[in-house]
C-alpha cells in the first residue's frame, strides 16, 4: 500500500480485515494480510494493471480485479494460476465477475517475503 501510493499517489480503501469472502463461509484474503484494494483515477488504475498483471511473476502476484476497466463492461481479472502476465487475464461476463464494480484494483500477494515484494518493486519501472 505505501509502495503504491508513493509511486502513484493512490488510495488505501481497505487492506487487512477479519472476514469472509461475499457469500461464502472461507475467510477472505484482506485476512491473511495479502490483500487490498487500492483507489485512483482511471488512468492511474489502468498503469497499475499493467504493472501488476505484467510483473505478476516478478511480485508474486496471485490475483488483480480491475473493475472499470476500459473497454469491458464488467471489468478484467487476473489469476496466477491461468497464467503468468496477460495469459492469466479473464475479460469478466455478467455471470463471472469480481462482483464488485468500483473505481480501484483489488490486488492480492503470494504469501511472500515483504524484503523481496519491496526490493522487486523498487527495481520494476512503471509500464
Amino acid at each position: 500500500i505505501h509502495l503504491c501510493n508513493r509511486r502513484w499517489k493512490t488510495k488505501n480503501l481497505g487492506s487487512y480485515v477479519v472476514r469472509p469472502m461475499r457469500g461464502k463461509p472461507d475467510l477472505s484474503v484482506h485476512a491473511t494480510g495479502y490483500a487490498c484494494d487500492l483507489g485512483a483515477d482511471i488512468k492511474t488504475l489502468e498503469a497499475m494493471w499493467k504493472f501488476f498483471v505484467e510483473n505478476s511473476l516478478a511480485l508474486r502476484v496471485a490475483e488483480v480485479h480491475f473493475y472499470k476497466a476500459p473497454g469491458t463492461k464488467y471489468g478484467l481479472g487476473y489469476r496466477c494460476s491461468r497464467g503468468e502476465g496477460m495469459k492469466g487475464v479473464k475479460t469478466w461476463t455478467a455471470t463471472d465477475n469480481g462482483g464488485s464494480g468500483g473505481l480501484w484494483l483489488h490486488l492480492e500477494l503470494e504469501e511472500q517475503d515483504p524484503e523481496h515484494f519491496q526490493a522487486e518493486f523498487r527495481r520494476l519501472k512503471p509500464v
